[in-house]
Formats: C-alpha cells, structure tokens, sequence
C-alpha cells in the first residue's frame, strides 16, 4: 500500500502560549482505505532558535520522509519562535542559556502528553537538530511523558552555545592562542616522542574525563536510558567538531556502548547538514533507523531509500 501525506495545523494552548505546530499524518491513497496502522509518532523540535521548518526546510523534509514511511510527525514552535506566541529570544547567547536552564523542559512535556490525550499515542520519539536535544533527554526523566526513542541530530551537550557547531568563535581565537600554537608547535619533536607515555599514564591513573563544559546532569539522564535501553539515533557529520565532542563524551562512560545507540557519521557534511549529500544521508538514517526499530510500512511509490553515512 503506498501512503500520501497530508498536513494540518495544529495551534494548542500550552502553558499560557499558543504553540502553533504542523501535523503530517500518513494516508492512504486509495478511496475508502483503512487507515494505516500507527506504531509510534514523532515530534520534532525547534533546532536552536530557528523555526519549526529549520534551516532550508530540513524539518519539513524529515517529518514527510516519516510520514510517507507510516509515521504520525508534529512538528511544534516552543513559545517565542516561529509562529507560536510568547517574547522573543533576545539573542542566541540568552537563548541557550535559558535552554540549558530548561526554557523548553515543560513545554516537551506537555507536548508530549498531549499527543497522547488528544491523540492518543502512548509511544513518541522526540529529537530533532542541535538544541532540540537538552528537552528531549530531559523529558526521559518523566514516567508520565517519558519519549520511547530519541532523534539526536549533531546534538549539543555543552553548556554553552558558543561552541554549538563545534567551531570556536573568534573571539576565542585571539592572540595568546596564535602565540601559545606557534610555541606548541616549535615543540613538535618532543610531543612526538612524549605525548603517547603520558597520555597512557593519565587515562591508567584517571581513567578518561569530561570535558570541561560537558552538560554532566544531561549526559547522565541520556546514557542512563540507554543502559535502560530506550533507542537513540545519534548523527553526527564526520570529522566535525560535535564528533569529537561526542567521542569524548562516549569514552568517558561505558553505558554508550549499549545496543540502544546508534551512531551515524555523514561525510563531507557541516552542522545543519545543508552541505554536500547531508541531507538526504540524515534523512535516509532517520527513515532507516525509525523502520528497524518501530516497524516499517510501504514508502511512496518511487521514493527509494537513499544511501549514505556511516552506521555503527
């Protein structure tokens, strides 16, 4: 059975806001059909402060690849973005700031048990780009609304935006840096020859170590679902700056290794996955990730699988 999909518009008042949101729900094609089964809904958050679309419409594009896959997708604006009521964002700073001190928590959570009052889904995955991560983790710390699956697309588990995209800002890049690099690098022969030693030495006695700026309180809310194991996609863009983030991340607790990650690395690709073959290699995971794991339905006639990134 091939699936069409229609969208509606959805506008719910929630906690004193009108969160206006887009449904794109599976359909099928054929006059006086029965409507396809329902395995599990997906709602996809707002990646940072940009709208309930995303950057070049990537949002639209994965809630339509899911729904022609047979998958219910909400996407919803948080209060104050997008179509949905409530103040503005001042600036990105104050934005993330008010994120990682849980500007968005309730509202997930709401979103989420409503999907399931009015709609009457049990099972939701949540996720979406960067920012869409911190609500979306946190919201496994809630039995009542607690999501059966986490999107995590170049998720952010620092505590500060600046590095979001995993490139510093030049504010950070100032002078003492470009001395202390020639320095570092006029050392090169020596590092060479001691660095191995005493890396070796440090992980033995200390074992590997968060870094710095790691958002503890959410990394440990996330493996510890996944030791529970609650599935999580993870994609990140090969050799970026969230990869190796995330991979120090992930050597610091052994709980990441549990069958419930999947991680995916997209080559040639930047944070938005606007560049290169990103998209369609994120959109194709998300497809392929979602079918194996939820159940899979007929896609579209002529809407084939599209290869791309590397799963692990």
């Amino acid at each position: 059975m091939s699936l069409a999909v229609s969208r509606s518009v959805l506008t719910w008042r929630i906690l004193g806001e009108d969160l206006v949101g887009t449904c794109h729900a599976p359909a099928p094609t054929a006059p006086g059909a029965p409507a396809p089964a329902v395995p599990v809904a997906v709602l996809l958050l707002n990646a940072g402060s940009a709208p309930r679309s995303g950057n070049s419409d990537f949002g639209v594009a994965l809630a339509e690849r899911l729904a022609r896959r047979g998958f219910p997708v909400y996407r919803f604006d948080f209060a104050g973005l997008g179509d949905s009521s409530g103040p503005t964002p001042r600036d990105l700073d104050s934005y993330w700031n008010e994120v990682v001190h849980g500007r968005n928590d309730e509202a997930t959570q709401a979103l989420i048990a409503r999907l399931g009052l009015e709609c009457g889904f049990t099972r939701v995955v949540v996720g979406g780009l960067c920012a869409a991560a911190l609500p979306s983790v946190r919201a496994l710390e809630h039995a009542a609304c607690a999501p059966v699956g986490l999107l995590l697309l170049e998720p952010n588990f620092r505590l500060t935006a600046g590095n979001a995209t995993g490139a510093p800002r030049a504010a950070e890049q100032g002078r003492q840096a470009r001395l202390l690099q020639r320095a570092w690098g006029g050392l090169a022969p020596l590092r060479r020859r001691v660095r191995p030693a005493f890396l070796g030495r440090l992980r033995a006695r200390f074992g590997p170590r968060w870094p710095a700026d790691a958002n503890r309180a959410l990394v440990t809310t996330w493996l510890a679902s996944l030791a529970r194991g609650v599935p999580s996609l993870l994609v990140v863009a090969a050799d970026g700056g969230t990869e190796h983030y995330l991979t120090r991340l992930l050597r610091a607790r052994p709980a990441a290794d549990a069958p419930a990650l999947t991680r995916v690395r997209v080559p040639e690709t930047n944070h938005l996955f606007s560049a290169g073959s990103g998209r369609a290699a994120v959109l194709a995971a998300c497809e392929r990730w979602m079918t194996t794991r939820f159940g899979a339905t007929p896609t579209v006639a002529g809407l084939a699988p599209v290869a791309g990134g590397e799963e692990r």
